[in-house]
């Protein structure tokens, strides 16, 4: 019998980015002589070669596409037998992404059952089904029960049950909806770019006016508008704005088509997709500096990638997600955590109702109902003392204030901050934060914390613990102040 740890990791499919690249960076950290890995998802695919683990195909474990579910157990024992298969005996560790998502409803209770019979499971999640996804969470009603089942089936507890989480506001909402502390983990994602020759270039590879570049896929928690809005108040400058890539879900593109026809009725100096004409590496070197305007991160790449591709980085900062980065000693001054803008700018009681529709529509879909004092909460959260903070309007809204900035040079003073891409590039700063990412972040780092974690799961008891509590983690995300008309 093999002396290495058995470890099989799960995930409904291994399609380009997300999660799939988390499990190709754990797979390159992990020792092969320490470590035999088999990848267990529900298609094949684009290409195997880029996993250094051998994959197989379970069907049962991708999407369900509105088809009949599998039997929860049998779908267990399909699981269990290619694990085995792979491995020559049952792995010591499972090791499942995204299990509460609410893609695949069999795949959650066949977790459970796993974690009542006593295997020993690592459970990362990456994405919650609480956060801004009602339709996944009613899914998962749907098919597993009420609230209170639902809970004990998404979150199990038992000894060798582990949660491991990207950071530290995920880490407290777990703690707090009452899974033990001692079996829950923050793992920050391995921060590796491959080759970073490849991407990162000197000054002088640039060439042209300089380019400001958001790597992101248009999505709506993406914050466009706000990119848009500073493209309006650089018009008169020679910097171009650029975004890579389109969004891929058909509920995200018509919203993304009407951000590029409006674009180009303003004439903003802004490209969309320049991720199909250009190579990644290409588009780093030609860019000034990299921007991130997102409202919502689940670890935050983002925040700490652009400065080993030799780029440093402007925009919006995450204070749940980027806190943990500065405490490490990644500086992150030149990001703002607000920007605002005068409140008569917009028109306010068309914003109020939209986020009492927004709102009203997205606790229904929860199984929940909005009190007026919760509007108000989150409307404190708009407009303050004459201002409102420009990523939580929707987008009819945002879309008054760039057309504003657009048709008066002199109004783009009134906007908080007004300088985001003024700030000088400080190569002391760029060379200091590479050190600190790759020292803190790196995959030598994250070898030592995911073995360390492996260990403490191998070396727990199997006895039972408490029941989650019900809607513990949905009504820690609820909160009005957390809510986004851009997330509705």
């Amino acid at each position: 019998m093999s002396d290495r740890l058995a470890i099989a990791m799960v995930h409904y499919h291994l399609r380009r980015g997300g999660v799939t690249r988390v499990i190709q960076n754990a797979l390159a950290a992990l020792d092969s002589d320490t470590v035999e890995a088999v990848v267990l998802t529900g298609e094949a695919p684009p290409d195997d070669s880029t996993f250094s683990a051998p994959v197989q195909v379970v069907t049962g474990l991708a999407y369900d596409e509105g088809q009949t579910l599998p039997d929860p157990e049998a779908l267990r024992r399909q699981v269990e037998d290619a694990a085995r298969a792979a491995l020559g005996r049952d792995p010591d560790i499972w090791h499942i992404h995204n299990h509460t998502l609410g893609k695949n409803a069999a795949w959650t209770a066949a977790v459970a059952g796993m974690s009542a019979a006593g295997h020993a499971l690592v459970l990362q999640i990456h994405d919650f089904a609480e956060d801004g996804r009602p339709a996944n969470y009613r899914y998962l009603i749907d098919q597993l029960g009420d609230n209170d089942s639902l809970s004990e089936q998404m979150y199990p507890q038992a000894g060798r049950t582990h949660y491991v989480l990207l950071n530290q506001r995920d880490e407290k909402i777990l703690c707090s909806a009452g899974i033990d502390a001692d079996r829950v983990h923050r793992l920050p994602n391995a921060v590796w770019t491959g080759d970073e020759s490849a991407v990162a270039a000197s000054e002088t590879s640039r060439a042209g006016p300089p380019l400001i570049l958001y790597p992101t896929r248009a999505i709506r928690r993406k914050n466009i508008g706000e990119f848009l809005l500073w493209s309006a108040m650089e018009a008169d400058t020679e910097r171009r704005y650029g975004v890579t890539l389109a969004p891929e879900s058909p509920g995200e593109k018509p919203i993304y088509a009407k951000w590029k026809t409006f674009a180009a009725s303003l004439r903003l100096p802004i490209e969309f997709e320049l991720g199909l004409k250009q190579s990644f590496p290409d588009l780093i070197q030609s860019a000034e500096r990299l921007v991130t305007t997102s409202i919502a991160e689940g670890f935050g790449l983002a925040f700490l990638e652009p400065w080993l591709m030799g780029r440093p980085l402007a925009g919006r900062k995450l204070p749940e997600i980027t806190g943990e980065f500065e405490a490490a000693g990644v500086s992150l001054d030149g990001l703002y955590e607000q920007l605002t803008v005068p409140a008569d700018w917009i028109d306010q009681d068309a914003a109020r109702a939209a986020l009492d529709r927004a709102m009203t529509s997205a606790w229904q879909a929860y199984g929940g109902e909005v009190a007026p004092p919760m509007i108000e909460q989150a409307w404190s959260s708009i407009e303050r003392n004459g201002r409102v903070e420009f990523s939580r309007l929707d987008e009819a809204q945002q879309e008054k204030v760039i057309q504003h900035v657009h048709d008066s040079t002199s109004a783009r003073a009134e906007v908080t901050p007004n300088d985001v891409t003024a700030l000088p590039i400080d190569e002391q700063q760029l060379r200091a934060n590479q050190d600190v990412i790759r020292r803190t972040f790196g995959l030598d780092s994250y070898r030592e914390r995911l073995m360390n974690i492996y260990a403490m799961v191998n070396g727990s008891a199997s006895d039972e613990t408490g029941p989650i509590l019900s809607d513990g983690v949905l009504n820690q995300f609820l909160s009005p102040e957390r809510f986004y008309l851009l997330r509705s």
